[in-house]
């Protein structure tokens, strides 16, 4: 040990030295992310994350929380949604006294899914080709399930049109099953014969739940 008045062994500027070592340290502890390979960036106001965050128990989000489209699955939802779509019509075709199907189209159940609420805009145009005063009848039809007919007066040798929408919910439903959408059109008291006037049509949407 140095005795008093003896120099240190270390040197008098031993001290001076450890001073500026400590200095230099904290001036690089402050420069460094301390944060290192982890990723964490922090940010004026935020902190921004490279790479991947694994959360081990609860988490809450007061603010919005942005995400780039499609990044999560039906697989991670309690309730998915999909929808399909589909039309298909029929021109110059006689219109008879039967309710007959003119026109149809099939939408495919996916997979994983087993209700669908089913929309279907069923239209028709017709000519009158009698000399007598009819009617003009549409129907939408889902899965053989009758829609309900709506219809329109059509004076003689002129042409009529209409609209006859209807939905309705199915449930029981398994991935692959076909949903068969369809337009049945009629006249009331005679056949009209055909025409390029005469135009059934069928557009159909379907939103799938599981």
């Amino acid at each position: 040990m140095p005795q008093p008045g003896m120099p240190s062994a270390r040197g008098e500027d031993y001290l001076i030295r450890r001073l500026q070592d400590l200095e230099r340290k904290v001036q690089e502890l402050a420069a460094a992310n301390v944060f290192g390979l982890t990723g964490i960036k922090p940010r004026d106001g935020g902190t921004e994350f490279d790479g991947y965050v694994t959360i081990n128990g609860a988490a809450k989000i007061t603010g919005t929380l942005d995400l780039p489209a499609g990044i999560i699955g039906n697989d991670a939802l309690t309730n998915p949604v999909q929808i399909g779509t589909a039309s298909n019509g029929l021109s110059n075709y006689a219109i008879t006294t039967s309710s007959t199907v003119r026109a149809s189209v099939t939408l495919t159940v996916p997979d994983g899914f087993s209700q669908a609420v089913v929309m279907a805009n069923p239209t028709a145009m017709g000519l009158n080709s009698t000399g007598a005063a009819d009617y003009l009848y549409v129907m939408a039809v889902v899965q053989n399930i009758g829609g309900g007919e709506l219809y329109t007066a059509a004076p003689a040798a002129l042409g009529v049109g209409l609209a006859a929408p209807f939905h309705t919910t199915l449930t029981g439903l398994t991935g692959g099953d076909p949903i068969t959408v369809s337009v049945a059109t009629r006249t009331n008291t005679n056949p009209w014969a055909a025409s390029t006037a005469n135009q059934a049509n069928i557009y159909a949407t379907a939103i799938f739940f599981r």
